[in-house]
């Protein structure tokens, strides 16, 4: 505690960040020095249908943010100035004029949407001459599906908000999202500043329907007295535009300026370095777009699963045994995993090659192999993952010297080690591994007015605790394993070397 003269206590003052992810959500309290002050996670589980539809009532997601924030903000006890959300992106929920919702959120890696999505893009071409990218995992194409399969319902749509506007309409009555976030929808014309016309006018949506999108860092409203004594903060509490919980995390990572590069092993597997010109020319495996520090831009690389192919090694064959049992039984099997090979595109890959469907596998199995070389060589895949996308980043012409992991692979040192031999790298770990919480925060921080930009934020807050070392002899072994990978996902997939060289 602070105190004033006369022996006066006061609350230290800090500032929170949230973070909505696909399987739960975190809340970080830090202090105006960018110190952690209280961490708290509520776990939640997606419901996935024989279709593949994969759906959760918005009301457990509003359930389990509240509860964490409330939990945090008692625990520190601090007075907390201004919060921000970290969320994934193209998740939302249809509300009707009393704001009841229409139907459970649709989780952002759902893909029903594949008719739709060729329709819209059929569409936007024929009405501005210009080619469009709507996928099935869009928000646009599943309004649309959802337009189509439950017409009834979906006449009484007053508000279609992603998870971010959602929490902002509860928490201060504006519902209001960041540039990056809104991006995520399909709707965004060219420039990522407003919604395009077109694609709306094709998905039937009228704007008045969506959120306002503001610039990350942008101050939305203080939060409401009812709302504020739900959650356990402030009335007085300032709500800041977040972002997506990739750049949140690469902020929360330092990762504000070209020459850095930030890992997210979490539900997904994402790679994100700055650039300070508009990037061009990327392959089709790599995404770009504007980076919530102004004058920088992204170069995105992600696949769909990671941290969610793992949480299913564990369930089916650990039993939900504690991890490090997990890690020690792993890290008892010789690198190379005794010759076991895995691919873990469990639900199709996006980068470096766009494949929907891509499966996931296991090659070289024999009677001597335990459930231990299995879970090591899901480990060893996902580094194998990260390193061919760092290497198509890398023949764009970006490629980073400093490469830092965060999310919750971030806590599994053995995870981290092969990642350093995988890919000759040397790998940080942060002080703040959950750095999508700490990147909010930051975020919420800048916009109250306590740093000039997020990047002066990130520079200023950032520690590293960890250095991996890649091992000579590993690294040694791991070139075989790598070239073996490759081989595999040409044989399955079908995709021809050349299009990973």
């Amino acid at each position: 505690m602070n105190c004033e003269p006369g022996n006066l206590k006061m609350k230290t003052e800090a500032y929170l960040g949230l973070d909505l992810g696909g399987t739960g959500v975190k809340a970080g309290v830090f202090s105006r020095h960018g110190k952690m002050l209280a961490f708290g996670r509520r776990q939640f589980e997606p419901t996935v249908s024989r279709e593949g539809h994969v759906d959760i009532p918005v009301e457990t997601i509003r359930e389990a943010a509240r509860s964490a924030v409330r939990e945090v903000a008692g625990k520190c006890g601090a007075e907390i100035l201004a919060m921000a959300v970290s969320s994934q992106g193209e998740t939302f929920v249809t509300l009707d004029a009393k704001d009841r919702p229409i139907h459970d959120a649709i989780m952002w890696y759902d893909s029903r949407a594949e008719k739709q999505a060729a329709e819209l893009r059929r569409a936007v071409q024929a009405a501005t001459g210009r080619p469009s990218s709507i996928d099935a995992i869009v928000t646009v194409s599943k309004i649309k599906w959802l337009k189509e399969n439950r017409p009834g319902p979906m006449r009484r749509a007053r508000r279609h908000l992603l998870l971010p506007d959602y929490v902002s309409y509860i928490l201060t009555g504006r519902a209001a999202t960041d540039i990056n976030t809104a991006g995520s929808t399909g709707m965004m014309a060219p420039g990522g500043r407003a919604y395009d016309p077109a694609v709306l006018k094709a998905g039937g949506i009228d704007e008045h329907q969506l959120a306002d999108v503001l610039p990350p860092g942008t101050p939305i409203a203080k939060i409401r007295l009812q709302a504020a004594k739900a959650w356990g903060l402030s009335p007085g509490t300032l709500l800041v535009a977040g972002t997506n919980d990739q750049y949140a995390g690469a902020l929360g990572a330092g990762n504000c300026r070209p020459g850095i590069l930030s890992e997210t092993s979490g539900t997904c597997l994402a790679l994100v370095t700055l650039t300070a010109k508009p990037p061009r020319a990327l392959p089709e495996g790599l995404m770009s777009g504007s980076f919530p520090v102004p004058g920088h831009w992204f170069i995105l690389a992600y696949s769909k699963t990671a941290g969610l192919v793992l949480d299913w090694f564990r369930n089916e064959f650990y039993r939900s045994a504690p991890w490090k049992d997990m890690e020690a039984a792993a890290k008892a099997v010789p690198a190379g995993s005794n010759g076991l090979l895995a691919l873990p595109h469990f639900d199709g890959t996006i980068s470096p090659v766009g494949n929907p469907s891509a499966r996931g596998a296991f090659c070289n199995l024999t009677l001597r192999h335990k459930k231990a070389d299995m879970f090591r060589a899901l480990l060893e895949s996902l580094a194998f993952s990260l390193r061919e996308n760092m290497e198509i980043i890398a023949r764009s012409g970006y490629d980073p010297q400093v490469v830092r992991s965060i999310g919750g692979g971030a806590q599994n040192s053995l995870w981290l080690q092969i990642k350093a031999d995988v890919t000759g790298r040397e790998i940080e770990k942060p002080a703040v591994s959950e750095a999508a919480v700490f990147g909010a925060a930051m975020l919420a921080a800048a916009g109250r007015g306590e740093f000039k930009t997020a990047a002066e934020a990130s520079e200023k807050f950032y520690r590293t605790r960890r250095i991996f070392a890649p091992d000579r002899r590993n690294a040694r072994q791991y070139r075989a394993a790598f070239e073996g990978y490759l081989r595999l996902k040409e044989q399955l997939y079908n995709e021809p070397r050349a299009r990973q060289e």
